[in-house]
């Protein structure tokens, strides 16, 4: 006579293969964004290699070298935000006038396209096969006047309202 008994251990053998695969998966997707969050943390940013090669590409961008006569450069930066996969590369001007017609102008001469983003206009284009986005905005320290302009850009589909980006 065979016995019941192993006739119920093959559900219960299913069961705990589910199981163990449910808890794999869920191992795996954690080690995941352990991972990002790790190399985030380790190298000061949320991008990836084909991110990060976009930096040099972004910062040889020639409108950030134009500026209207007047206009002295006192800083550049570039590399990746922190917590996003978005490059980026600009500089810091020391200017007390207007230079909104002066890039509206250079932007259109070198192929940037208007964007009316959520927090004003700045312009738009494909650099190193990706999306970017040029933002000029005034700034003040210490009692200096100037303004920064970005180039900041994303292989992915950008927020409609250009987000971070513009």
């Amino acid at each position: 006579m065979i016995s019941p008994r192993p006739l119920a251990r093959p559900a219960r053998t299913r069961r705990s293969v589910a199981l163990v695969a449910v808890a794999l998966v869920a191992v795996a997707l954690v080690a995941g964004g352990l991972a990002r969050t790790v190399v985030g943390q380790v190298t000061g940013s949320g991008c990836v290699a084909a991110e990060k090669a976009l930096v040099p590409v972004l910062a040889a961008e020639p409108i950030l070298a134009a500026h209207p006569a007047g206009a002295v450069q006192r800083a550049r930066h570039s590399g990746c935000f922190r917590d996003d996969p978005f490059p980026y590369a600009g500089r810091l001007y020391e200017f007390g006038g207007d230079f909104t017609a002066y890039y509206a102008r250079a932007a259109a001469r070198e192929g940037w396209r208007p964007f009316t983003a959520a927090e004003g206009t700045c312009y738009t284009k494909t650099v190193g096969g990706a999306t970017a986005f040029l933002s000029v905005a005034a700034h003040e320290a210490g009692g200096v006047r100037g303004y920064g302009i970005d180039v900041a850009a994303t292989h992915d589909p950008p927020p409609e309202d250009g987000g971070l980006l513009c």
